[in-house]
């Protein structure tokens, strides 16, 4: 079986490739030509979480699985991807990746969530939470909106000086500082109690860390007023991502890949508090994985 090493991969995706690929999956994936299953989760006593995802998309010629894991104390976040071939169903390559792909296509989903979403015109962006994800987002939505200014807020500030120092950013000391003239918000944290409770008219918020069950980062008074709300998958986010704090807006809320494809409506007023709910789903490691594959393969 051949093996992919990370250095081949990363030499090959690009954020403007990573968009491309995941932006091509949702239009796939809203014409009915994706056979994904059931994410499979396993939530360890230690902290850890280890999630087996992904897919087929019709016309290709790779059948995508791929592994991550995370959480787990001391240790980073690691993962790879095996294709198996679409045709025979052998498996016959890994792209060892060490959970980059994982960073690469949610931060694709992200950005083309607040590209979507947000209001036109260059953004004025906060970010919540310090980790890698934050960095992938900050990098995939700079790569296709002008950015006029983008703060950071964390947990521990000293975590969010050296990202904000990493990436050329201001800090707030507050959600509440961070989000008060922010056109677009990018949540990526672990939280499991909402940490933004009250967005202002017009803004964006893309949420990104809830992904199981129990996970949560937006207040309930978000959720109940936000004028659109779309999701990953419906379906998969009203169990594990924000949605399932908010049953009564399942049957309100769309998936973003209809609105990517024009078949549901997304941003409608410049004054709407639009949401999108990302769990993230194995299309996207389909997509991201199939993009390695046509560079290397």
């Amino acid at each position: 079986m051949r093996i992919v090493e990370l250095a081949a991969i990363q030499e090959v995706v690009t954020p403007e490739g990573a968009f491309a690929a995941v932006r091509s999956s949702m239009l796939t994936l809203s014409a009915g030509g994706v056979n994904a299953p059931d994410e499979f989760a396993m939530h360890l006593a230690s902290g850890g979480e280890l999630h087996i995802k992904g897919a087929h998309l019709d016309g290709t010629d790779w059948i995508a699985a791929k592994v991550a894991s995370g959480g787990f104390p001391n240790a980073p976040n690691a993962g790879c991807t095996m294709l198996l071939n679409a045709h025979t169903g052998a498996p016959e390559v890994i792209l060892d990746d060490a959970g980059w792909l994982t960073e690469m296509r949610t931060a694709a989903a992200g950005a083309i969530a607040t590209d979507l979403l947000a209001n036109p015109g260059p953004l004025r962006v906060a970010v919540l939470g310090t980790g890698i994800q934050a960095r992938f987002q900050i990098e995939a939505l700079r790569a296709r909106r002008d950015v006029d200014s983008l703060t950071i807020w964390g947990r521990t500030p000293e975590h969010a000086v050296r990202l904000a120092d990493e990436v050329g950013a201001d800090v707030a000391k507050t959600v509440g500082a961070a989000v008060a003239d922010a056109d677009a918000v990018v949540t990526c944290t672990s939280a499991r109690t909402p940490i933004i409770e009250d967005p202002r008219p017009g803004q964006h918020i893309t949420a990104m860390g809830s992904d199981t069950i129990g996970k949560r980062e937006l207040g309930q008074a978000i959720l109940d007023g936000a004028s659109v709300i779309a999701a990953d998958d419906v379906t998969i986010c009203a169990r594990v991502g924000e949605l399932q704090h908010a049953p009564h807006r399942v049957d309100a809320a769309v998936n973003l890949y209809d609105v990517v494809a024009g078949n549901a409506t997304g941003r409608e007023r410049p004054d709407a508090v639009t949401v999108a709910d990302l769990c993230g789903i194995g299309t996207y490691d389909a997509a991201i994985a199939g993009l390695v594959a046509s560079e290397l393969l």
